[in-house]
């Protein structure tokens, strides 16, 4: 079936783009990282997705990436979770995040998604932890504990987290590298 789109933005709407194509508007539904960097004019590509719901109208999904859209497809594949709500979280989470929010079974943060409550985040991140490469770590689960205890928000941890290789430094060293970077300073390289 349909495996990208490539064309010109013609349109922007709050959670779609319209991609102009040899004369043809397709309106596909993306993350909110590819609307916040596109406007119209604008050459775009993307690998798509295109979803036949049991009722309703034919839905295209785009991404940047092939990993993104695997993503999206592993989503998919879980119940309850229905396009809009995948493509909810991957406007939210990056693939890595995810990855960090599972391992530490965060449901919390999991559920600031709209569209997830704590129940199907719970269930979400149960059903992620065997399809999703993670490793249980609980130093991570630690190190969130302990930023938290600092005073900043555990989406900001996530995040940082993901960023950030914690494998070979002890607790000790981790924190103070996850403090230097939600901080935003660089001192002391």
């Amino acid at each position: 079936m349909l495996d990208f789109v490539k064309g010109e933005v013609a349109f922007k709407y709050s959670d779609s783009i319209s991609i102009e194509c040899g004369g043809i508007g397709i309106k596909v539904f993306v993350p909110l990282s590819v609307l916040t960097k596109v406007s119209p004019g604008a050459k775009i590509f993307l690998f798509v997705k295109l979803i036949f719901p049991p009722e309703g109208t034919p839905s295209i999904y785009g991404f940047e990436t092939e990993e993104e859209r695997e993503l999206f497809e592993v989503l998919t594949g879980i119940p309850k979770i229905g396009s809009r709500t995948a493509l909810n979280i991957l406007s939210h989470f990056s693939k890595e995040e995810l990855v960090k929010i599972v391992e530490a079974k965060d449901v919390t943060t999991l559920a600031t998604v709209p569209g997830l409550g704590k129940k199907l985040s719970e269930r979400l991140i149960f059903e992620l932890a065997s399809k999703l490469k993670t490793k249980e770590s609980g130093k991570d689960k630690e190190l969130i504990e302990v930023l938290e205890n600092l005073g900043y928000s555990r989406k900001d941890i996530i995040k940082a987290l993901s960023k950030m290789n914690t494998e070979n430094l002890n607790l000790e060293e981790a924190v103070k590298k996850l403090t230097l970077l939600l901080s935003g300073g660089n001192f002391g390289g």
